[in-house]
């Protein structure tokens, strides 16, 4: 069984997202590593918010360890905490083990509580991202064992709302499914449910008919080996090993 202090699925990748004139910071609690990009340092508030979703979320797994083994959605207690009540209505979308999901919603629950305090904010925790900016970003998409790792760009315009970003590898040939939807859980809970459909055998146009029927996934980038799917309306630029070399 694993240990209390592991409360979700670790991604050890992250996409780069920067944020030009912003304050660059990580905070790390355990096995949980926060990258956050705000107006200012904000450093103290976030890492007073990890360490109490941290809190929540292992006090719950203590009393109800049943949550850490489950493979799909399992019976929530009505003792249970906003972060895990979120992460059980992601799963429950998607069908897939709640824990895959809350890494996720630790970005987005963290990313609310320092929204009050900078307009514009990226709140990293692994490849799952909370983002509310005011000006078009571009996030350099991971695809560790892809000839295109570090290249695939994906360029964002015109944002108006909060939204998630997260990117899963399930490995077996496919190295990266990369999801936009409302928030970082829902993209995190998508991206998982599609990745592994990809690797059990299920067909590419299946997969991509079951990303269309889910209403919160505004986009959707699968990468295996140098193919890449995209669906969604955005641009998306593949850039030469040379940063600054572009092509269409």
């Amino acid at each position: 069984m694993p240990a209390v202090q592991n409360i979700y699925e670790v991604k050890d990748y992250r996409n780069r997202i920067p944020l030009a004139d912003s304050v660059s910071f990580n905070v790390d609690v355990r096995e949980t590593s926060i990258h956050v990009q705000a107006r200012a340092d904000l450093s103290a508030k976030a890492k007073e918010s990890v360490f109490r979703y941290r809190y929540q979320i292992e006090e719950y797994l203590r009393q109800h360890p049943a949550l850490r083994e489950s493979e799909s959605p399992i019976q929530i207690y009505a003792t249970a905490p906003d972060i895990v009540r979120y992460c059980d209505l992601s799963s429950r979308n998607t069908g897939v083990a709640p824990m895959s999901c809350m890494s996720g919603a630790m970005a987005d629950f963290v990313g609310r509580d320092l929204a009050s305090s900078s307009d514009d904010i990226i709140v990293s925790s692994g490849a799952d991202s909370f983002i509310r900016v005011s000006r078009p970003i571009e996030a350099v998409l991971n695809s560790e064992g892809s000839s295109l790792d570090g290249r695939l760009v994906l360029k964002l315009d015109n944002l108006k709302n909060i939204f998630g970003l997260s990117t899963y590898s399930p490995g077996k040939g496919i190295q990266g499914v990369t999801v936009l939807s409302r928030s970082a859980c829902w993209a995190s809970s998508f991206a998982k449910d599609l990745g592994v459909r990809l690797v059990s055998g299920e067909s590419l146009k299946s997969t991509l008919n079951r990303a269309e029927a889910y209403s919160d996934v505004g986009g959707l980038i699968i990468v295996a080996g140098s193919k890449v799917v995209v669906a969604g309306a955005f641009s998306l630029v593949a850039m030469k090993k040379s940063p600054s070399e572009e092509l269409s």
